[in-house]
């Protein structure tokens, strides 16, 4: 018997890793899960500057918990030292051909700290 809200999680961060993968991060990979020792679903994109990686929570679920998914993704970016971390959830009513329309959620600290170290101003 298969789990298929796990199927689902699965598919979706495949998809999201190949978008990542086919706009140019081709060091995004998968994770593997580490029970309490999770760093996210997606690691692997880095700003080589800052020696900062993005560590990336894929949510695909119909009834939405910000809060709670953003909270564990902060806990599980720290787990990989200098990281910022990025929750990824799937936007309902949106396939796999509108993933450019899916949401990122981001505390607006990291999302500062993010802008600071791209060089915008």
């Amino acid at each position: 018997m298969t789990n298929r809200a796990k199927q689902k999680g699965t598919s979706f961060e495949t998809s999201i890793k190949r978008y990542l993968n086919s706009n140019g991060f081709l060091k995004a990979s998968r994770t593997v899960l580490k029970g309490s020792e999770d760093t996210g679903d997606i690691n692997g994109i880095r700003n080589n500057i800052a020696e900062r990686e993005l560590a990336i929570q894929c949510k695909n679920q119909r009834k939405l918990n910000l809060s709670g998914w953003l909270d564990a993704t902060v806990e599980q970016a720290a787990k990989l030292g200098k990281s910022l971390p990025a929750l990824v959830v799937k936007r309902a009513g949106k396939g796999e051909k509108a993933l450019g329309d899916t949401y990122v959620v981001m505390r607006l600290d990291d999302f500062v700290t993010l802008l600071k170290e791209g060089g915008y101003s």
